[in-house]
């Protein structure tokens, strides 16, 4: 009896260790490392379907997702490529200077010169590492808030997959002005994980620093050695931060800095473990910044890029809608934490939501940026709702078919967007995937520029054409970005008026001023109109696209 009673006892601990634990388990780990590989490999079945199903005379440039965007970060691993840390604007014909920002594609462009991998490989392969990174944080931050795994889990899902009613609203009102439908992907983990390398990366380095913070504001913390020695981590953290996504720091450490501030009003002692945390969060980033700030003032190039940088926040009903059911299910535990405004992760992940929406609204042309990372508080609420207030209220045997339901809906967003770009070329179209995919005549074009061009070199091509030229030829373009390109709203007129072909004097003037070396015309080119061809030496060709030269 004795003996049985001590097996039955040991194995109610057993299983209470599976359910409620302070550490992570190796059998989490392993959760996690099979869900996040069957995300990353969903994340990628598009460009897998695209492969599978061909697209006959057309030619996959690359990204499927902004592909706009996704052509200047080839462009600058390019320089990489060259040996060169500094990024230039390829996009534009104007000689500049150049700055030490966003450095990650510069670095993998060394790291694919040194592996001797193409950068398209590189890039998409720094996709999946970053993108498992920030699954691996995120539940390192689900873990250092919650003991039972249930929840850990939940909060993994939510965070993950949550999104809006975008889906459903964007088609019915033809807007596309809802975050999650398709504004601000980085707010939305899997959604950043289709777009780029540095978003993904991002998100995981904040869940990261989320869960540190999280770990020495919690009450008693300062006594604990373990925790006390962290704090260099979160200087780390905070560098490459600024590094990758400066713009995710300012609300993260306005929430760090009202927290300090609440317990100040309140009247209560701050430990100088919490002061060490806070200057290791902001000091490190202070530098960064002035850069910055000079590199806006001083550099006359950047300074025009960033006043063409404008992504303004979409108005406050519609960014709500954008986060839909996750939050609405989180508004219980919104208002606990607002009426309790206790010292655990409630406060820290209220004040980081506060934060982001001050910042968003307020009077910048960067507003969109301010919100990377904000389905993290929500799901945190969300979860923290489920556990405590919903679950209350529906029996055991409805559980897991209200899960079945609720995980595919409030994903939807990110699975139409997921989908949606490959949609016109496996349904045998994929012309109306404009700039996604390009005649293959391009590609074998751009392929034999890049063995006759140099990087100040100037090509001329139509706007659609002139975005894959620096990634592909490492040469310059016109036009080619509407933020990279200087004066680009101008600049575009220009390449639209030398292909429209309607005063040979602009056309000989637009060549001599930026000392135009090739024009490229094919089929993107003659959709604009005739250009000014006469005159010009045709110097090669490939099927439908001419390269010539003045």
């Amino acid at each position: 009896m004795v003996a049985a009673h001590r097996e039955v006892t040991a194995y109610k601990a057993r299983e209470m260790q599976t359910r409620y634990t302070i550490h992570i388990m190796p059998s989490e780990w392993r959760w996690v490392v099979a869900v996040g590989c069957s995300l990353v490999l969903l994340a990628f079945l598009p460009l897998l379907w695209v492969a599978l199903a061909g697209t006959g005379d057309w030619q996959f440039m690359g990204v499927l997702h902004n592909y706009l965007d996704g052509a200047t970060y080839l462009s600058k691993m390019r320089l990489g490529v060259e040996g060169e840390w500094r990024v230039y604007f390829m996009h534009t014909p104007e000689l500049h200077n150049g700055a030490f920002i966003q450095i990650l594609y510069p670095f993998l462009g060394h790291v694919s010169r040194t592996v001797d991998v193409p950068p398209i490989i590189l890039f998409h392969v720094g996709r999946v590492g970053a993108a498992l990174f920030m699954y691996f944080a995120l539940y390192q931050l689900a873990a250092t808030i919650w003991m039972r795994v249930r929840t850990r889990r939940v909060f993994f899902a939510v965070a993950v997959l949550g999104a809006g009613f975008g889906w459903l609203l964007g088609p019915v009102t033809g807007q596309t002005l809802f975050p999650d439908f398709p504004l601000i992907p980085e707010a939305f983990l899997f959604f950043s994980t289709f777009m780029n390398v540095h978003f993904p990366l991002t998100l995981g380095l904040l869940a990261w620093l989320a869960s540190l913070f999280i770990s020495a504001f919690r009450p008693g913390a300062e006594g604990d050695p373990s925790i006390g020695r962290l704090w260099p981590l979160a200087g780390l953290i905070s560098v490459a931060l600024g590094l990758l996504y400066p713009q995710a720091l300012v609300p993260f450490g306005a929430a760090v800095l009202l927290y300090m501030a609440s317990l100040l009003f309140r009247g209560q002692r701050i430990p100088s473990s919490l002061w060490r945390w806070m200057l290791a969060l902001i000091l490190p980033a202070v530098p960064l910044a002035l850069y910055y700030l000079g590199v806006v003032l001083m550099n006359p190039a950047m300074r025009i890029w960033n006043a063409q940088n404008v992504t303004e926040a979409p108005p406050l009903h519609v960014l709500l809608l954008g986060f839909g059911l996750p939050l609405l299910v989180g508004l219980p535990a919104i208002y606990r934490a607002l009426r309790r405004f206790e010292m655990d992760g409630d406060r820290l992940m209220l004040l980081w939501l506060f934060s982001m929406l001050l910042l968003i609204y307020l009077p910048t042309n960067i507003q969109r940026r301010f919100a990377v990372g904000m389905m993290i508080p929500i799901a945190y609420f969300a979860t923290r709702a489920i556990e405590d207030v919903w679950l209350r209220y529906i029996s055991r045997r409805w559980r897991m078919l209200l899960l079945a339901v609720f995980l595919p809906l409030i994903s939807m967003s990110q699975l139409l967007m997921l989908f949606l770009p490959v949609i016109p070329a496996v349904g045998g179209s994929p012309e109306r995937a404009v700039g996604i995919f390009l005649q293959r005549d391009y590609a074998i074009t751009l392929n034999a520029l890049h063995a006759a061009t140099q990087r100040d070199d100037v090509v001329l091509a139509a706007p659609v054409v002139g975005a894959w030229v620096p990634g592909w030829a490492s040469a310059r373009v016109v036009y080619g970005h509407p933020y990279e390109t200087l004066n680009a709203d101008q600049r575009e007129q220009d390449v639209l008026r030398w292909y429209e072909g309607a005063d040979p004097a602009f056309c000989a003037e637009l060549i001599d001023r930026y000392n135009i070396r090739f024009i490229l015309y094919g089929p993107q080119e003659a959709g604009i109109g005739p250009g000014c061809l006469e005159g010009l030496r045709e110097v090669a060709r490939a099927g439908t696209v001419t390269v010539y030269a003045p």
